[in-house]
């Protein structure tokens, strides 16, 4: 199932820079736009972390340097990562991937438990960036889950407003609450949905474009992963209906463009052994869900499975590609 690239161990290397390519989009030469979904496992400094497994700041950096060299093998203009512990490691990461001339997203989060934050790399500057607070009372309207009752709010997540072209999108990245089948964790996550289903109705309102992506610890009941996994919650049918009074979903998860033997993004080291086993669990947890007038403009999509599990991550990459109308774009300087 696995597929390898070789990279080189425990040594950071870059590509070059990746220009802007074209690509026919309704039989039109247009530009192409790629966007991809990461979490990188503690992208931490090793240096007084709580949790982080890193135990010095020598195999923290060797950890950067992994994931500096997935993120480079990928040459997207945008990368949303999860699991990243500030603004300085984000940084760090953006100096190794320099020939990209990637702008950092950083918006502190709420997150006193791990102290995990959701970030990006842009090659595109972004006209505003932001956080929500808001919350919501769990369990939500047409929930079947009643274990619990409370209100949530997301504790790591960002939005961000930029033009793709002359296309204006409105980015959110997230990281929800864990455990996919825990009916305590999966009413919250419910709320999370919510509140986050919200905001991106309200930028579809004012007629943006919207990308909703990142680690969503649930599943997709309707674009079944390579396990056949369905949810007891209603998180991403939520997600993908964010605006109940237009008729269908306004949200689409882009993977249902691939065959559901590659739809797994988190592997599940069972006995912990740093290895493979059959007993050990693949799933997709990691998800890019893209409104209708993106939809319709993805050129390509992907899990891309190329390292090893465990290499970088105990994640991989989900990455769509889309066209837009416009050559010419505003990249920020390399």
């Amino acid at each position: 199932m696995f597929k390898y690239k070789r990279f080189l161990s425990g040594m950071f290397f870059l590509v070059g820079y990746v220009a802007l390519t074209t690509v026919l989009c309704a039989g039109i030469q247009t530009g192409s736009f790629t966007i991809a979904a990461f979490n990188a496992e503690w992208l931490f400094d090793g240096v007084n972390d709580r949790f982080a497994p890193w135990t010095s700041p020598t195999a923290a950096d060797a950890h950067l340097a992994r994931i500096g060299s997935v993120i480079a093998a990928l040459g997207a203009d945008y990368v949303t990562l999860e699991e990243v512990e500030d603004a300085r490691i984000l940084g760090r990461l953006a100096d190794l991937l320099s020939a990209f001339g990637y702008e950092q997203i950083f918006v502190q989060g709420r997150d006193t438990a791990t102290g995990q934050d959701v970030a990006a790399l842009s090659r595109i500057p972004p006209d505003r960036v932001g956080r929500t607070d808001a919350r919501a009372k769990y369990p939500i309207f047409s929930s079947n889950l009643t274990c619990k009752s409370g209100s949530k709010g997301v504790s790591k997540n960002y939005w961000a407003e930029l033009e793709i072209g002359v296309i204006p999108v409105t980015v959110i990245g997230v990281h929800f609450l864990a455990f996919p089948d825990r009916c305590d964790r999966a009413v919250k996550r419910e709320a999370q949905a919510l509140v986050i289903a919200r905001l991106a109705r309200d930028a579809l309102r004012q007629g943006r474009e919207v990308i909703v992506l990142g680690d969503m610890n649930d599943f997709d009941g309707t674009v079944l992963d390579a396990s056949s996994d369905r949810p007891i919650s209603i998180v991403l049918k939520t997600l993908k209906d964010p605006d109940p009074t237009r008729p269908g979903d306004e949200l689409h998860n882009a993977c249902d463009r691939i065959p559901q033997s590659e739809r797994y993004t988190a592997w599940y080291d069972r006995n912990r052994n740093n290895r493979y086993d059959p007993e050990d669990t693949l799933s997709q947890i990691d998800f890019i869900l893209v409104s209708s007038g993106l939809y319709s403009r993805l050129t390509e999509v992907q899990i891309d499975h190329s390292a090893p599990p465990g290499w970088a991550s105990d994640h991989w990459p989900v990455v769509v590609t889309f066209c837009y109308d416009e050559e010419n774009i505003a990249y920020g300087e390399p």
